[in-house]
C-alpha cells in the first residue's frame, strides 16, 4: 500500500512538469542533494532507490546470463539511497569534468562499478 501511494504521488508530481524536468541529470542531483528541502530530498531518495533497483536487476540478469556484473558489493552490504547520495557526491567531486546534463543513473552505474569492482578471472 505504501509503495502504491509513493508511486501515485510521483506520478502526480511528474505529470505536472515538462518532459525535460523528468530526467535527473548531474546538475539537478547536485542542486537537490546539497540545497534541496525535505520534500525534494524525499523525492531524491525515491528516485535513487529506483536507480539502485534497476542496477541491481541488471546485475542479476547479467549473473543469470553468465555475463560480467556491473558491480559486486560484499554480501553483507545493501546499498541504500542515502549511501548512494554520498557516493555520488564524492564521485562527482573526483570527476568534476562529467557533463552537467549526463543522467545521474548513468553516473551511478559508473560510481558503483568503481566503488564495488568485481574480481576479474584470468583464463590461461
Amino acid at each position: 500500500m505504501i509503495r502504491f501511494s509513493i508511486l501515485a504521488a510521483l506520478a502526480v508530481l511528474l505529470s505536472n512538469t515538462p518532459a525535460p524536468a523528468q530526467h535527473m541529470d548531474k546538475n539537478m542531483f547536485l542542486e537537490i542533494a546539497t540545497l534541496g528541502d525535505a520534500e525534494q530530498k524525499g523525492l531524491l531518495t525515491v528516485y535513487l532507490r529506483g536507480v539502485l533497483n534497476g542496477l541491481e536487476a541488471s546485475n542479476m540478469e547479467s549473473l543469470r546470463q553468465g555475463l560480467p556484473q556491473i558491480f559486486c558489493p560484499p554480501s553483507e552490504t545493501l546499498p541504500t539511497s542515502a549511501w548512494l547520495t554520498e557516493v555520488l557526491l564524492q564521485y562527482l567531486e573526483r570527476y568534476s569534468a562529467i557533463p552537467s546534463k549526463l543522467s545521474i543513473a548513468v553516473i551511478a552505474h559508473h560510481a558503483l562499478a568503481e566503488h564495488f569492482p568485481c574480481k576479474k578471472l584470468i583464463n590461461n
